[in-house]
């Protein structure tokens, strides 16, 4: 099960937090990585020394003083509203008196956060960006936090379809639903009657169609289906043109990224697949806010640049205010960080995404700058079949006709 992100509630119920607006709430979420602990365990030792403070979000701890007094603390009293590291006396020591979840943050990246800003003066878009950005990236972030660019809305189809997955499950009434659309429901009977499923007999009911895919399996479908959408908004010629390749780059990607989870892992496929649609959707923001520079649509060059910079966190952004889980979350926004490295041994989306773009890079010769792909901490995570000039990726060879039935379904 992947875990969603925290709720933006959540977290401002945290005093250090608690005036924080939703954008810089948002940016918090992704610094944070929730730690679990059995009961019994020490959370911290006495005279901790670490350079973090630490938040309990769910669960019950003591915490013992020098003196051996004890105090009892759980996630819903006030004092857990404040680092666990500050509950005086100090020193102390912390042991979980329940399974509790937990998460670090440094102060330092507390303080950057609590900092006031304005327009001119923002402090939190140096922190998404680096002194190596460039100055539009920094400028970008600036009019993204200060509401003057709009992200893009969840699909209302998808909206409505994951209510009802979320409320009741009900078979015919999510039909119903996916019904409304015409081009999507025919997608997902084309989808649920093609050899990817190895159908062995041929359905025409969308009921039968969502028994045979998965409820899970639909709504990420559903959602990817419904992604065209958002590359089609008025926009100049060129920016319209950028669009349309970056539709088409999504495509390639969903479709690799698909054969490597269904083949190579225990990821849903259809997560994969989607992760391989959004991993470029913070490239919509990016490009409304680019309109107002019609100098860079003759300098393609400078602005994919930018474009890779920003497009990373933008999109980060725009999955966390739909709710979609962490998982997917995390795998955009590392997306062009090529040794990104996620604790555990299994692959997850983040490792199949980095993937998957390194074949799509090799195979279309893409990119001179790019690693190795047997460089990167994902190659180990994801069995990888062979990748040489004369053989490019044995997995992926034998399953072209999967990746060109997924181009179909979603090029309509």
């Amino acid at each position: 099960m992947h875990t969603l992100p925290l709720p933006l509630a959540r977290l401002a119920v945290f005093t250090p937090f608690s005036k924080l607006s939703d954008e810089q709430l948002i940016l918090l979420s992704y610094h944070i990585e929730i730690c679990h602990a059995e009961a019994g365990s020490e959370i911290s030792p006495m005279g901790d020394s670490r350079l973090e403070e630490l938040f309990l979000l769910n669960g019950q701890v003591e915490i013992q003083s020098e003196k051996h007094d004890v105090i009892m603390l759980s996630a819903e009293d006030d004092r857990s509203r404040f680092s666990l590291l500050n509950v005086r006396p100090s020193p102390n020591q912390i042991i979980s008196h329940t399974p509790v979840e937990y998460f670090l943050l440094s102060p330092e990246f507390i303080q950057s956060l609590q900092a006031e800003y304005s327009p001119s003066d923002q402090p939190l878009a140096e922190i998404l960006a680096n002194e190596k950005s460039h100055p539009l990236v920094i400028k970008f972030y600036r009019s993204l936090l200060a509401d003057n660019i709009s992200l893009p809305a969840l699909p209302e189809v998808t909206l409505r379809v994951s209510k009802a997955i979320a409320d009741e499950g009900n078979v015919h009434h999510i039909s119903t639903l996916i019904a409304a659309d015409a081009s999507i429901s025919a997608r997902i009977l084309k989808l649920a009657n093609s050899p990817l499923y190895r159908a062995c007999q041929s359905i025409s009911q969308l009921p039968e169609a969502i028994k045979r895919l998965g409820l899970n399996a639909t709504r990420h479908l559903i959602l990817a289906f419904a992604l065209h959408e958002q590359h089609q908004q008025l926009a100049p010629n060129w920016i319209r043109k950028r669009l349309l390749r970056s539709w088409k780059e999504s495509i390639q990607l969903a479709s690799l990224c698909y054969v490597l989870a269904k083949k190579c892992t225990k990821i849903p496929p259809e997560e994969a697949l989607l992760a391989g649609l959004l991993h470029n959707i913070g490239e919509l923001p990016l490009l409304q806010f680019c309109d107002q520079y019609p100098e860079l649509a003759n300098d393609p060059d400078y602005l994919d640049q930018i474009i890779q910079e920003a497009r990373g966190q933008a999109g980060a952004m725009i999955l966390h205010r739909w709710n979609l889980p962490r998982s997917l979350v995390v795998a955009v926004q590392h997306a062009d960080t090529w040794f990104y490295e996620a604790n555990g041994e299994e692959a997850t989306l983040t490792d199949i995404l980095i993937l998957a773009r390194l074949h799509s890079l090799a195979m279309n010769d893409a990119s001179p700058f790019a690693p190795n792909i047997r460089q990167v901490p994902s190659y180990e995570k994801v069995s990888p079949g062979a990748l040489t000039k004369e053989q490019r990726l044995e997995i992926l060879e034998d399953a072209k006709e999967q990746i060109t039935e997924i181009k179909n379904l979603l090029n309509h």
